[in-house]
């Protein structure tokens, strides 16, 4: 049996990544694909309990925001992402190491060199197959994330914060054009769809499984 695929779906807050992942999700299926979602943080019963200190803790520092995100995301990895991709299965995780790399390195500014310092403790150190990064302008993403709903801890950061996130987005992108594809947003969902199912499908031709 082969490896499963190992997907993410990354994008600041508000650049509309959470309206996507069902629909790729049963993309996926319908090419054939077993498929599970995860997400971070969160996805199993530690990851959970760090999710809700994370996005509701107040004055949390930057370094333990930094090391609860890595744990949650080493409990996910061993019991969820590995057990999965080894069987076959493909992972979709909504949010990786891509995450930290943007969020606690470039939005908190802890820098990207000690970002990857945590990140090589993981075990195993996993990189994903693709990542699709859903993009939107700066002020279209903050007027979605402001207008739908109450914001969590993060949510709220100020917008100096989410532009460190989003150029930081755009390095990785940058740095590594064969696995992050960029995917805007700022038109309509059947447009953007389109272009998913394009680097989809492209992914999938590369892997021989279409």
């Amino acid at each position: 049996m082969s490896r499963g695929l190992f997907l993410s779906v990354e994008g600041i807050d508000g650049a509309g990544k959470s309206t996507h992942v069902d629909f790729l999700r049963d993309y996926l299926i319908s090419k054939g694909l077993q498929v599970v979602v995860t997400r971070e943080p969160g996805g199993t019963v530690v990851g959970e309990k760090i999710r809700d200190l994370l996005l509701t803790s107040d004055h949390l520092h930057s370094n333990t925001e930094l090391l609860l995100y890595f744990a949650s995301r080493q409990e996910i990895i061993k019991q969820v992402i590995l057990p999965n991709l080894e069987n076959g299965v493909c992972v979709l995780a909504d949010r990786f190491v891509d995450a930290s790399i943007a969020y606690q390195g470039a939005g908190r500014q802890l820098g990207i060199d000690k970002v990857k310092t945590v990140y090589s403790l993981l075990e195993p150190t996993l990189k994903t197959d693709a990542t699709f990064l859903f993009d939107a302008p700066l002020d279209v993403a903050l007027e979605r994330l402001r207008s739908n709903r109450d914001l969590d801890r993060i949510e709220q950061e100020p917008r100096e914060f989410f532009n460190r996130v989003q150029q930081a987005y755009y390095q990785i992108a940058n740095e590594e054009p064969y696995r992050v594809k960029i995917i805007r947003t700022d038109q309509t969902i059947p447009e953007t769809r389109s272009v998913l199912i394009k680097h989809v499908d492209e992914l999938l031709a590369s892997k021989g499984i279409v």
